[in-house]
């Protein structure tokens, strides 16, 4: 069910806050690629008329996280290898990005609590708890993007984090690679309060980036049912072909609306 919050927010269009809601079950994994999505439940839901949840539908479509394929329905897109590995390499460059931007604009705050949420991770380490380091390795990377200024990116990195959430949710349960994350951490840490962008962008890359063996063994822990295929997925180029048309369809809703608002002249009238 949609909290409180969500359904209440004042500042949001009633598609705004169903597109924001499903975003967040796809990104906690409470919907997974496959599942598939109902207009009517969403709708009585809500309690709106199925034209905000068409219009959410059409916008999560358009940014890839859902598919809408005639006569096959409405469900939560899954993702190929190679798309899978084209974001986490995206993923990886962005990242960087932020870290550098990170390193130039940081504020003693921030640093103090970098460097406290990664010495509070040992413990995670020490334990084997892998839910408590996801945590904490969340906490590592927020403190980051706040402090890159920089809110496009933030978006973006935000926006390509909820489409792998889901693939990438086992990543911690290695107790090698959260040793391994730890002190990664620690250097991109020592760049960053040293000042230098550079070592902290290649840094951050390199800490992001998943290749060769790594790659392979990442690949292991994901459910086949998750990952796409011509083989699962016959319909790839028509679904390709509906995102662009749902673009298109979207254009037409904000022109009909931006029509709507604007203030209509009477031709031929005189002032008096």
């Amino acid at each position: 069910m949609p909290d409180d919050s969500t359904l209440a927010a004042p500042n949001l269009s009633a598609a705004a806050s169903i597109r924001h809601y499903l975003e967040g079950e796809i990104s906690s994994g409470a919907l997974l690629p496959g599942d598939a999505i109902d207009e009517e439940v969403l709708a009585s839901r809500f309690k709106v008329s199925r034209t905000p949840v068409r219009e959410a539908l059409l916008q999560l479509s358009v940014r890839g996280l859902i598919t809408i394929a005639p006569r096959a329905g409405i469900y939560v897109s899954r993702l190929s290898i190679p798309e899978l590995m084209s974001l986490l390499e995206l993923l990886a460059e962005l990242e960087g990005a932020c870290a550098k931007l990170a390193t130039r604009r940081l504020t003693k705050d921030e640093g103090e609590a970098l460097q406290r949420v990664h010495e509070e991770s040992k413990a995670c380490e020490e334990q084997q708890d892998a839910q408590a380091y996801s945590r904490a390795n969340a906490q590592f990377h927020e403190i980051l993007y706040r402090a890159c200024r920089n809110e496009a990116l933030m978006n973006e990195i935000a926006h390509i984090r909820r489409r792998t959430q889901v693939y990438r949710q086992t990543v911690f349960q290695n107790q090698l690679r959260i040793r391994r994350s730890r002190e990664e951490h620690g250097q991109i840490i020592e760049s960053v309060l040293s000042g230098d962008a550079a070592a902290s962008y290649q840094r951050m890359i390199e800490h992001i980036a998943i290749g060769g063996r790594d790659f392979t063994d990442f690949l292991s822990q994901v459910p086949p049912r998750l990952l796409a295929s011509e083989v699962d997925f016959p319909g790839r180029i028509a679904a390709e072909q509906q995102r662009i048309e749902a673009a298109k369809a979207l254009q037409r809703t904000d022109g009909r609306q931006s029509g709507r608002r604007a203030p209509r002249k009477k031709v031929g009238s005189n002032p008096r």
